[in-house]
């Protein structure tokens, strides 16, 4: 750390670089982290130093995406189905498929689908394969709709990353990817 000191370490065994209150790369984090020591003094907060900031910059997108589906005429739920569709290679899908990828119940489905049709971003057509089956095509107004708010939410993250240099961004993707394999993350979630 260009400005750093070694400062009370909340790891034991091991050296840590963090910034003092007057260094520039000190933070709101860093401040909490440093109250919560004042209040719980025994306490190993050294998780915070990562997982608070990850809150933070998860909080920052959040927001940008929802700017951004919002000025498209899309939710968090729409964009994701409406996305799951264009992904398929005949942007098409059958309802049931599209339950594995949203998480919802047949009838939270159904009322989303209504809903989506309503708004002529997707329509039902008859499974020619399986008489009784039906498939959820994207219309010409919901592929349009869903790549102008993937574009946007695409510069969104790349404003997110803009600080970052090639090899950080992959160093942070890497310990990222390290930690979504973790098994105990998944352990009765």
């Amino acid at each position: 750390m260009e400005h750093g000191s070694t400062v009370r370490n909340e790891n034991p065994g091991k050296s840590v670089e963090r910034p003092d209150p007057g260094d520039p790369n000190w933070d709101v984090v860093d401040q909490i982290i440093e109250d919560m020591h004042r209040i719980t003094p025994e306490a190993d907060l050294s998780s915070l130093h990562v997982v608070s900031r990850m809150l933070r910059v998860i909080r920052i997108f959040e927001r940008c995406r929802e700017k951004a589906l919002k000025t498209h005429g899309l939710e968090a739920w729409s964009f994701d189905m409406l996305a799951a569709i264009r992904r398929s290679t005949a942007e098409q899908m059958r309802p049931g498929d599209l339950l594995e990828f949203t998480f919802v119940t047949s009838g939270t489905m159904t009322s989303r689908l209504d809903s989506l049709e309503r708004r002529k971003l997707i329509a039902r057509r008859r499974d020619e394969s399986d008489r009784r089956g039906v498939l959820v095509v994207i219309t010409d107004t919901g592929r349009a709709r869903i790549d102008q708010a993937f574009d946007d939410i695409i510069a969104c993250q790349q404003e997110l990353i803009a600080d970052l240099d090639p090899a950080e961004s992959l160093q942070l993707e890497r310990l990222l990817r390290r930690m979504l394999r973790s098994d105990h993350l998944y352990a009765e979630s």
